[in-house]
């Protein structure tokens, strides 16, 4: 069962809203016609969602776009009536929190570990490790520590009551990425840092970047929608998983330089990635099945 925002202003009609979740499916599927198969339940009124029949890495993608609010096991597959209004959080409508921490222990340095530990930290709350990764949309981790947050209030509390947890407030500066996570005025402190000093230039010599702090369940098709360039994610040849690094190519210098300066830090299912200039070999020292980073 997928939960969804409301469609945008101009789709109205039963057969306007099927064409919505149609198309949002479609993005994780890559086929029209394999969504349209998929669907076989659908809420256009008051509550906005469909049930479908998709595999679970294909579930944990759908998740992950903006317009898609919750997505669950269907409880009622043999009947009728479907609950289109079911929250993620029992505590009603959800809040956007600014979450400020104590700096963490030794051992957690790189952003890919510092997004593992406060995801661990909201796990304590909400008892689900992919829940929390979903509801975290801002970190900062260098200087100042801490993460934004969407929760609800009761949640909220709770987190607040968490070992390592200094504060937690309402984000008044949501749609802005300057968050105050010191209590102090200066808009430098919590900006992320670049993964090298390549990226604070206007053009690299190379076109071909390095990704690591990925999601196992990264695909290649997520990760070239989000980079638009030749995509090689590395897998372990045994399990076929990811192993959380990879390869992005491109055709021009100066269009890898725009990826690398975009894109460094940005937060993809769930985890946020670092981005550097590709070596000439990939790295060979892992920890718990993450790539260490050289930043």
């Amino acid at each position: 069962m997928v939960l969804m925002a409301k469609p945008p202003e101009g789709v109205k009609s039963k057969p306007q809203i099927i064409d919505y979740y149609v198309n949002t499916l479609e993005t994780v599927l890559g086929s029209k016609k394999d969504a349209q198969m998929c669907i076989y339940d659908a809420s256009c009124d008051t509550h906005f969602g469909f049930c479908c029949h998709i595999d679970e890495q294909a579930s944990r993608e759908l998740a992950r776009l903006p317009e898609v609010l919750l997505v669950k096991p269907d409880p009622d597959y043999n009947s009728k009536q479907k609950d289109y209004n079911s929250q993620l959080f029992p505590a009603g409508n959800t809040k956007h929190w600014l979450v400020r921490m104590d700096k963490p222990g030794i051992g957690v340095v790189t952003k890919a570990q510092m997004v593992d530990y406060y995801t661990q930290i909201l796990t304590k709350v909400l008892g689900n490790e992919m829940d929390a990764q979903m509801c975290i949309y801002h970190v900062s981790w260098q200087s100042q520590f801490g993460f934004c947050c969407e929760l609800g209030e009761e949640c909220a509390n709770e987190l607040a009551g968490v070992p390592g947890v200094l504060s937690v407030e309402l984000d008044r500066n949501f749609v802005s990425e300057n968050k105050d996570y010191g209590g102090s005025t200066s808009q430098n402190s919590t900006s992320l840092p670049e993964a090298s000093e390549a990226s604070e230039t206007t053009s690299i010599r190379t076109k071909k970047l390095f990704i690591t702090g990925l999601s196992f369940y990264t695909s290649e098709k997520t990760l070239r929608s989000h980079f638009e360039g030749f995509v090689k994610i590395i897998t372990d040849k045994i399990s076929k998983r990811s192993k959380g690094y990879a390869f992005v190519e491109y055709n021009t210098e100066e269009a890898a330089s725009a990826a690398l300066k975009e894109m460094n830090g940005k937060i993809i299912n769930g985890w946020m990635i670092v981005v550097d200039v590709a070596k000439t070999k990939p790295p060979h020292s892992f920890s718990k099945g993450r790539p260490r980073t050289t930043v």
